[in-house]
């Protein structure tokens, strides 16, 4: 196993250790850092990175394609990073108590449009099938996939930031 597929790793289980800690209430998220919750902050810088750089990096990677490890390196540790700041979010959201408990609606499907990326994205990476008949089809099915799924993290983001920010 290569080093970059370790530090992603570690990265999902730090986001997992992290996540279970909110749930857990070991620590709380709810603080307030100026106008909003901590929480909140999160995912706004996770959101904010992934709707810009996943454009910029499709554009980037064209016009530098000799800066292309480098981009995709961004790209991958970047976005498990924005996943982790999205997941305390997310988590702070499903820890909070029966009488404050959020609508579920578009956020828990912006959170596995979510999940759905971070694994078309780690199994797009690292994955490297070993029957010479998967190497041909399995990655231009799984680009295909996680490509789409971010016009659905788009549209999802876009409706639920409209609901939520009223």
């Amino acid at each position: 196993m290569n080093a970059r597929a370790v530090l992603a790793a570690v990265l999902l289980l730090t986001t997992a250790i992290i996540m279970a800690a909110i749930l857990l209430d070991l620590f709380s998220t709810g603080f307030r850092l100026g106008p909003f919750r901590f929480s909140h902050w999160t995912a706004w810088i996770g959101t904010i990175f992934i709707a810009v750089y996943a454009p910029l990096y499709h554009l980037l990677k064209r016009r530098y394609p000799q800066k292309l490890d480098l981009l995709m390196d961004i790209h991958t540790f970047g976005f498990l990073v924005a996943f982790l700041l999205i997941s305390i979010h997310f988590a702070s959201q499903m820890g909070r108590p029966a009488q404050a408990f959020p609508d579920l609606g578009e956020g828990i499907t912006l959170y596995v449009t979510m999940l759905l990326l971070v694994a078309t994205g780690v199994v797009q990476r690292f994955w490297r099938p070993e029957k010479r008949s998967h190497r041909r089809y399995t990655p231009r099915i799984n680009r295909s996939f996680h490509i789409s799924l971010i016009t659905t993290f788009y549209i999802v983001i876009a409706v639920h930031a409209a609901i939520n920010v009223s």
